[in-house]
């Protein structure tokens, strides 16, 4: 930026706004030009210096020491390791104001960060002016009063927005019209209820959300107008809400004019601190329009403490870009230490499968989030009816992809994990139907033992109806005696009936993340089966121990993990799931410690009738009783659990097991409060 002299300070300086032409020509003959060298404490704290200044041209740094810092201030590296840099002001702005008008001494040290010129104004020389340029003292009134008011904002206000920024690199076919930019924003404000919006790092007229709005009311002012005159602000808190009540999402541009923005101020980026008070969420796009100078400024100033801070950054990337794209170039070191980094990848042609998604982490070096499938026709068709995906073509597989980069940016990615439970596992049928009935999605799925069983149907497209029939042929094959060694039962019938369920899919095929658990008694370890084939992994989930064989793969022992992590919910938190479900079918508390001694005293002399129990029973119970102790730290870091009121069944009467789906559904039923809590758009 060039040096701005005297006059064109005045002019800019919110200090001396819209002053009287004597006024300004009083104000112009007290400046006094100054120059200060890089490292100069041009303020110093404690210390009266009895000067305003005026930035004509360089930066300098507002330092507090470090016992005064806030904990998100960063040191600096320089020599004065014990300060913290808490603001940077460039031209066109002040400092020293305060001290002048309040007479008390400066409260931080203000650094010359370049060799600076400044205009200077004495103290007496300010106090003249108070008395004979009225303006003067409207605007320091008006200055008090909004940082005052600004002050009491931020400290009345429950949490202010969070700030995510999400950078679009679109393949070279790509226009404004299939940008995802306001799709995100529709869908981040239906699934939050919360207020939204939109800014596009960029000028009004390269904005392709300003071009997407359907409505007047949803074009806010840009960042520029906004740090000009407080009103632009006050239009940032009018109400988001559409004719039909659905909350709707705001934009605004950096700028009106492509001009504006090659003028702008960096520092116009502290307005975003005021527009965080407006809003819940805020998202700052930056395209291949956006200076890159601006996106330096930002990251600059983030590692400095000086903006409100990033919370995630997210990429978004053509597939056909997957050769030539280096995340690193966004994700730096610094970034992701104190960022969320998520890649996704965009405009994919191929079913947005696991092995897909691994494929393109390969090519890009960075792991990948989500697939987001191309749909070029019908980005257009929803730019020509000015209407987003989520209210325009919600069932859409783009529409999918765009739901989950906006719940991901909410927190509102859901995980389930799947206890065992032998037949009673026919419930967990009843607890998916109750999940897709309510329209939650399930983004990451962990299952042990015959939990495995219900989400592999549905991953592998079985419907309702076919689970059952499977659940119920299942008892055909599993009861198969043999000569004990390793188990009472041989796998042989429930290998077969796994291998032409499955046939030769891997979790590598599966859209969705998909894990199961077992142990490993070579290792004495629990082993997260997520890759290869689906059958194998599902029968060694399944050996039940002294039931079936274990399922050897190399030196390693694979056995069921219903004794080590019966309901894996921290699995699911792994795979990066934000919010926990579990459905549990354990359906018994611990047993308690009870006092025998009188049954002992009452059966004395006497003869016992009892019958005892097959082996069978004796050692399921067991192992119901283990589950249900274990299984109650494993459900302890779930959000929402999903109890079905259960009877014990035997391993041997999966018939019984239909009866299970209605509490299933019950279940889901019962806990909706719970999912409300956390997914406010549940119905």
């Amino acid at each position: 930026m060039q040096q701005m002299d005297a006059h064109q300070l005045v002019e800019a300086s919110p200090l001396f706004r819209q002053m009287q032409a004597d006024e300004t020509a009083a104000m112009l003959a007290c400046l006094h030009p100054v120059v200060f060298q890089h490292g100069t404490r041009i303020l110093e704290r404690g210390v009266w210096h009895g000067r305003l200044y005026l930035i004509a041209a360089g930066e300098v740094s507002v330092l507090l020491s470090e016992e005064e810092t806030t904990p998100v201030a960063i040191r600096h590296g320089g020599s004065d390791q014990s300060d913290y840099i808490v603001a940077r002001l460039g031209p066109g702005q002040c400092f020293g104001e305060m001290s002048l008008i309040t007479g008390e001494v400066p409260s931080a040290t203000v650094r010359a960060e370049q060799d600076v010129t400044l205009w200077s104004l004495k103290h007496s020389d300010f106090l003249n002016l108070l008395g004979t340029c009225p303006t003067l003292l409207r605007n320091i009134n008006t200055l008090l009063s909004y940082r005052l008011a600004r002050t009491n904002q931020q400290l009345l206000a429950q949490r202010m927005a969070e700030l995510t920024l999400i950078v679009q690199v679109q393949g070279a076919a790509s226009a404004l019209d299939t940008s995802l930019a306001p799709h995100i924003a529709a869908a981040l404000a239906m699934r939050t209820y919360g207020r939204v919006l939109l800014l596009e790092l960029c000028s009004a007229e390269d904005a392709s959300a300003v071009q997407f709005v359907p409505q007047a009311m949803l074009l806010r002012p840009d960042l520029l107008a906004c740090s000009q005159e407080r009103v632009g602000l006050q239009e940032h808190h009018a109400a988001l809400v559409s004719q039909d009540g659905a909350l709707l999402a705001a934009c605004c541009a950096l700028t009106t004019t492509r001009e504006q923005l090659a003028a702008l101020d960096m520092n116009t980026l502290s307005t975003l601190t005021d527009l965080a008070l407006a809003y819940d969420h805020l998202l700052l796009i930056a395209t291949p329009r956006t200076p890159p100078s601006l996106l330096a400024a930002l990251s600059e100033r983030h590692m400095a403490g000086t903006a409100f801070p990033v919370k995630r950054v997210l990429a978004l990337v053509a597939a056909s870009l997957a050769s030539q794209f280096v995340p690193t170039m966004l994700f730096d070191a610094w970034l992701r230490q104190h960022c969320a980094c998520s890649l996704f990848v965009t405009e994919v042609a191929e079913p947005p499968t696991m092995a897909v998604q691994e494929r393109y982490a390969g090519l890009f070096a960075f792991p990948v989030t989500r697939l987001l499938p191309t749909a070029s026709s019908l980005l257009v068709t929803c730019y020509e009816h000015r209407l987003p995906l989520c209210r325009f073509a919600l069932t859409s597989a783009l529409a999918q992809g765009v739901d989950f980069v906006a719940r991901h940016i909410a927190h509102q990615t859901v995980g389930i994990a799947f206890g065992g439970g032998g037949a009673r596992g026919f419930a967990h049928l009843g607890v998916l139907a109750g999940l897709q009935a309510h329209q939650i999605p399930l983004d990451y799925i962990a299952a042990c033992s015959s939990g495995i069983i219900a989400p592999g149907m549905h991953l592998i497209g079985k419907s309702l109806e076919e689970s059952e029939e499977i659940f119920l042929e299942i008892q055909r094959h599993i009861v198969q005696w043999r000569i004990p060694r390793t188990s009472l039962f041989s796998n042989r019938g429930l290998k077969h009936m796994l291998r032409s369920l499955c046939g030769d899919l891997c979790f590598e095929d599966l859209e969705t993340p998909f894990a199961m658990v077992a142990v490993d008694l070579a290792t004495r370890a629990g082993v997260v089966l997520d890759r290869g084939p689906l059958w194998l992994a599902g029968l060694a989930s399944v050996a039940l121990p002294g039931f079936f064989p274990p399922v050897l793969v190399g030196e390693h022992i694979l056995m069921d993990a219903g004794m080590h992590d019966p309901v894996p919910v921290r699995l699911v938190r792994k795979m990066g799931a934000d919010i926990l479900l579990a459905s549990e079918l354990g359906g018994q508390e611990p047993p308690t410690l009870e006092r025998g001694a009188p049954w002992l005293e009452a059966a004395h002399g006497e003869q016992s009738n009892g019958k005892a129990p097959h082996i069978i029973d004796l050692l399921l119970r067991t192992y119901d009783l283990a589950m249900a102790t274990i299984g109650m730290h494993s459900i302890r870091e779930a959000d929402v659990v999903f109890r079905p009121k259960l009877y014990r069944v035997s391993l041997r009467q999966f018939s019984e097991g239909r009866k299970f789906v209605a509490a299933g559904r019950e279940a889901v039923e019962q806990a909706l409060p719970d999912l409300k809590a956390h997914l406010p758009w549940v119905e």
